[in-house]
């Protein structure tokens, strides 16, 4: 028995399902996968059969199945997404998280750089972050008055007192428990880490390459009239995530040494736009490490802003990079919304089940 017996008995599957006979049907595409582990269509179907008998663990599995033989199947990948997400609402636990991390050692002050024209907003991000930093020694570096955020985040760089330094929008929430510990131990490994980034650089921006090289779990205040917030992962990957080129400026950590290596580009990005892809695919071509690291999870009040202005500067980047010329690649945005923190913080634990699951 081969190939064609599996195809037989997926085609058996297909007719029977057609037929309302779906245990049956379930049935046929075990017997085929058992030939044909590879048999994608297989795996697909069956978890249509399992998420509608209400067996959201095994389908979200058969999706996943889908999803590693076809990143770029985006169909699948949402619906591993929607079926952790429904067990969530239904307050099941489909693959409950891995233990807690325990961090030991020292705890490394930080210094924290923003740039904010927003008293109000910033007060909230600050508010935020020190019930993160629980008494960790800590500064704000506010710089008010930058002319771009790369001249800001240079100019605050050289105001900070401390080897490890964060960089972040004023609109970010941290929600993930202890995100600068899991920050601090990355660092011990890696030069730079971010949230959201892409393993491949082919144009104008940080998602540009697409499916399979986009990774990070950021989330997002869900759109109105929905309230909540919107889970966006950018992939199913867990933990902390190597080989990255680029990284997402919204939240991002290093060593002094590791900015210093490399600086901000405050001359062709004068404005708010490509300060970060410009910076990091530098420090990736000055062989720094960068990551990726889903254990520190965040809530950014933006999604983008990809006006006339950051047309402007990506002509520059453009000019800058002659080289990164190739066709825009295939993006997806997986999403999922819940009503509050709690929910978002269950849906992000049971992905990590997920990773650990065979």
């Amino acid at each position: 028995m081969g190939a064609g017996d599996a195809r037989e008995r997926f085609q058996e599957g297909v007719a029977l399902a057609r037929a309302g006979r779906k245990a049956d049907a379930l049935a046929a595409y075990d017997q085929a996968l058992a030939l044909a582990p590879g048999l994608v269509p297989a795996h697909f179907n069956r978890g249509l059969l399992l998420r509608e008998a209400g067996d959201l663990r095994a389908a979200a599995l058969a999706f996943r199945a889908v999803g590693r033989a076809d990143p770029k199947d985006f169909e699948s990948v949402q619906d591993v997404v929607s079926c952790v997400a429904e067990a969530v609402r239904r307050g099941q636990s489909l693959f409950p998280p891995p233990a807690p991390r325990t961090y030991t050692g020292p705890r490394e002050p930080i210094s924290i750089v923003v740039c904010s024209v927003q008293p109000d907003r910033l007060r909230q991000m600050q508010e935020n972050f020190r019930g993160h930093l629980q008494g960790r020694d800590h500064e704000f570096v506010v710089i008010g008055d930058a002319k771009s955020l790369a001249e800001g985040y240079t100019r605050g760089l050289e105001c900070s007192r401390h080897d490890l330094v964060v960089f972040s929008h004023d609109d970010v929430e941290l929600v993930s428990p202890h995100p600068f510990e899991a920050l601090q131990e990355a660092l011990n490994s890696y030069d730079i880490v971010g949230l959201a980034g892409s393993r491949l650089v082919t144009g104008p921006a940080v998602t540009w390459a697409g499916h399979p090289h986009l990774h990070g779990w950021v989330s997002y205040p869900a759109t109105a009239p929905v309230a909540g917030f919107t889970a966006a992962p950018l992939s199913l990957r867990a933990g902390v995530l190597d080989n990255m080129q680029a990284l997402d400026g919204l939240f991002f950590a290093c060593r002094k040494s590791a900015v210093r290596k490399v600086g901000f580009d405050a001359q062709a990005f004068d404005g708010f736009h490509y300060y970060d892809l410009d910076f990091t695919l530098r420090a990736h071509r000055a062989g720094l490490r960068l990551a990726v690291s889903t254990d520190v999870l965040a809530i950014h009040a933006s999604s983008g802003n990809f006006g006339d202005a950051w047309q402007r500067y990506r002509a520059r980047f453009t000019k800058k990079y002659p080289e990164l010329a190739a066709p825009k690649g295939a993006h997806h945005a997986y999403g999922a919304t819940f009503t509050d923190h709690e929910a978002l913080l269950a849906f992000y634990g049971q992905m990590r089940g997920l990773e650990a699951t065979p």
